[in-house]
């Protein structure tokens, strides 16, 4: 059946436009002022903005091997439920996703699920162990479009070298960690006067721009592309630019908590497990460059880091829990807050979350609300207040600092391949 979307305000990169969207065959099909057509299921969007199906290049869904954290099923409402259409998991599970069993047994057991794409990002390594490189043939078969070795960054130059240019003959995406762990070693929280003063063992912020400015030489050397991964740093903001300005093939993600928090939260919520995540929250003059860097598109796009982690690993003191938060259910709603506060364009919105990720991965008809494009978005009401409260969270882990506050702008409803995968009320139906 086909499916109308009436009265709502799409946003595209492009702008804002109040038009009705039909659908017919998970395809869009006509966008116009005004539309009527017989025989179809009407959704009402009045007051409603519709938003291309986010797409996350970077969530953690802990299957194959940690199950009790994520599983694709808990993971795949979680997404929905913060209005994704498409997801990349990473492949620091048990075992990795080295291989084309792995691979291929995630992304038929996304499929049969069937609310949104899951995308196996192929571990750039066997194992992890920064020693051989996997069969990327094979995880391109399997449904692979990028490889990482993700929680650790590939230490070797020579051998990331050789996984860049084999990795370009099956056009895959290499997403680099960007972590110098001979700097980080056993730091929690970013080094600074904090981490002085309390006397906690910090993580130096060129723990991250010595890889950033590695892995930059080696794209400019090699003029093949590479993605950095959640960044964190005012300063790999700044080597980002410059290397942009230079034209060399390098993209960038950030994440919705360093657009956010900083260190001065972690002090103020009495050093709360849920504020450790690597790589750690930095300044406030970090965080205002990252909202630069992402508005003058230097950072290329907002990823979620979506880290799941059980009660038990996060209940402890800053030393003895994981690193990690979750992010699908909130990343809306977090980078919203950036329009509202008059950071960023709404626009802005669809571009970073977007239209910017299916460009770096090559999902070409996706991104946009447009003729011809797959039928794949969600509606949101902007100026919808909820609590984050934890029965409410779909995913299985609940690690997150937002737990008990308000925030604006919520997903009522998520359409993936012309059908409804999530909705927040009945009256959204028809």
């Amino acid at each position: 059946m086909k499916l109308l979307i009436k009265n709502g305000k799409i946003v595209n990169p492009s702008g804002v436009e109040k038009k009705d969207v039909l659908i017919d065959n998970s395809r869009i099909v006509k966008t116009a002022g005004s539309i009527e057509e017989k025989g179809c299921k009407v959704i009402d969007a009045e007051g409603k903005h519709l938003f291309p199906g986010l797409i996350d290049l970077h969530t953690h869904l802990r299957t194959p091997g940690r199950e009790d954290k994520e599983t694709i099923l808990s993971g795949s409402k979680s997404a929905v439920k913060g209005g994704f259409t498409a997801i990349q998991c990473m492949p620091n599970t048990q075992p990795a996703i080295d291989s084309y069993e792995v691979a291929s047994s995630i992304k038929e057991e996304a499929e049969r699920i069937g609310l949104l794409d899951i995308f196996p990002v192929g571990a750039l390594t066997k194992g992890r162990q920064g020693k051989e490189l996997s069969e990327y043939g094979l995880l391109k078969e399997a449904g692979c479009l990028s490889l990482s070795d993700d929680g650790v960054s590939v230490k070797d130059s020579g051998l990331l070298r050789s996984a860049m240019e084999y990795s370009s003959n099956f056009g895959m995406l290499v997403i680099s960690h960007c972590e110098d762990r001979d700097l980080s070693l056993s730091g929690l929280i970013r080094e600074s006067a904090v981490s002085g003063i309390w006397g906690i063992d910090g993580i130096p912020e060129i723990a991250e721009t010595v890889v950033v400015a590695r892995n930059i030489e080696l794209a400019k050397f090699l003029n093949i592309g590479i993605h950095l991964a959640h960044i964190s740093s005012g300063r790999s903001v700044e080597l980002i630019r410059k290397a942009k300005q230079e034209g060399i093939l390098v993209t960038a993600e950030t994440c919705p908590h360093y657009l956010t928090f900083t260190l001065e939260d972690v002090v103020k919520n009495k050093f709360n497990a849920n504020f450790k995540i690597n790589p750690p929250l930095g300044t406030e003059e970090d965080r205002q460059a990252l909202i630069k860097g992402l508005k003058e598109g230097v950072i290329d796009c907002i990823s979620t880091d979506h880290a799941p982690h059980t009660f038990l690993e996060k209940e402890g003191t800053l030393y003895e829990s994981e690193f990690g938060v979750i992010g699908l259910e909130f990343a809306f709603s977090l980078t919203l807050d950036l329009v509202i506060k008059g950071s960023l364009p709404l626009k802005d919105l669809a571009l970073r979350m977007a239209s910017m990720p299916a460009k770096i991965l090559g999902l070409s008809g996706r991104g946009e609300i447009k003729e011809g494009f797959r039928a794949d978005l969600c509606i949101a009401d902007l100026e919808k207040e909820w609590e984050v409260a934890e029965s409410e969270i779909a995913s299985k882990s609940k690690n997150t600092p937002l737990l008990g506050k308000k925030l604006k702008g919520k997903i009522e409803m998520t359409i993936y391949k012309g059908k409804t995968v999530y909705s927040v009320r009945e009256s959204c139906r028809s």
